[in-house]
Order: structure tokens, then sequence, then C-alpha cells
């Protein structure tokens, strides 16, 4: 049996596949671009695994304070030997442990799909940003096609295990505009990958 989070966390950054490579560099990039458009002195990083994404920007983050939280303690283990420059705990995206405001960023990179209650994970993650966030998720239905020529997870259509929503670029834009005002959007394939503003309580009628 898969083990999904060693497929989630683990083997898309790791596979070999030019391919692969090719796409998982492509949405680093993104993320970086992104990163890039704002000022953020202290980031948040929740669901951070072993710390890849973290590591991909080790560049950017020499005058930055971060702090980084994921549920499973292995990989907060990992995480803390491959990432020698941010704070690591085990903590849960529904109770993010940390005050209101707490980051100027908050970076939430393939978590939300794998969500049973993914609007009250934007609900925290509104709550501890104090000014943006950066949000991916898989594009979909181009994410399951991907897999379905791939011949991955043919008797689930083409869905990645642990998957539970599945957005498009727009409905991704509209869940999470509840909460969020749209900076930027990419879509490095086969991803969404967006730069979002806090909406303000009075704003968020």
């Amino acid at each position: 049996m898969i083990n999904t989070r060693e497929w989630s966390k683990h083997a898309k950054y790791r596979d070999l596949n030019p391919i692969s490579k090719y796409l998982v560099t492509n949405f680093f990039q993104s993320l970086r671009e992104l990163f890039i458009l704002v000022n953020a002195p202290t980031i948040l990083d929740v669901g951070c695994g072993e710390g890849m994404v973290l590591k991909s920007m080790e560049d950017l983050m020499s005058d930055k304070q971060c702090s980084a939280i994921d549920l499973d303690p292995k990989e907060i283990e990992d995480a803390k030997k491959n990432v020698e420059f941010c704070d690591f705990k085990v903590g849960s995206i529904y109770e993010i442990p940390f005050e209101d405001n707490f980051a100027s960023l908050v970076f939430c990179t393939e978590v939300l799909e794998h969500m049973d209650e993914p609007e009250k994970a934007l609900d925290e993650l509104h709550r501890v940003t104090k000014e943006y966030a950066i949000l991916s998720v898989p594009n979909e239905p181009l994410w399951r096609t991907l897999n379905m020529v791939r011949l991955k997870y043919w008797k689930d259509f083409g869905n990645t295990p642990d998957h539970k929503n599945h957005w498009s670029s727009n409905s991704f834009k509209r869940f999470i505009g509840s909460r969020f005002e749209i900076v930027k959007e990419l879509n490095p394939i086969p991803w969404n990958c967006v730069l979002c503003k806090k909406k303000e309580a009075s704003s968020e009628s």
C-alpha cells in the first residue's frame, strides 16, 4: 500500500525522472518569484514537510526570521537536518501554535488539497499572517490527467492518494477569496501558486 505522506512530501521532490525534475524546478522557481515580490521579514511555513520549499529559498532567507510547523514529528526531524535557518515545531494547521498576525508572510504549499476541513485551515492561515500568504495546490483536472498519462492511479481516475480537494485555477481563487485578495497568480504545470494579501475584518463580508 502506498504511503501517501511519502508520496506527497518526498517523492515528487526527489523523483529522478527528467520531466518530473523539470516540473518541480519550475514549481520552486514560481514560489521564489512570488516571494521576491514582498518584503517579508518574518516567515511561517505551515505544513513544511521536510523543508524542501524553504531549502529552495535558502539564499533569500539570510535576513528573515523563519518558523515552520508540520503535523508529522518525523518530517520535523528531517526538516531540522535539511534547513538550518528556520525554527521548527510540531503543529496542526487547524490550531497553528502561534499568535494572531505572527508572520508577515505565511507559506502553505501542497497542503490544502489534503484537508478534511479546508475552510478551517484557511481561517487559521488568515489568522496567523499579518499581511501576505503564498498558497499552492494541484491544478485540476490537469494534475489527474498527467497522472493518467504516466499510468498512475488509474483505478482512482488519476487522483493522487489522500487528495480530498480538487481545485482549478478559478475555483481555488474563489475558495481563498473569502479571506484573501489575490495579488499575483502563477501556474507552473501542474500547480496553482498564488500570492495573496490578507483581507481585514471590515472587508471580509
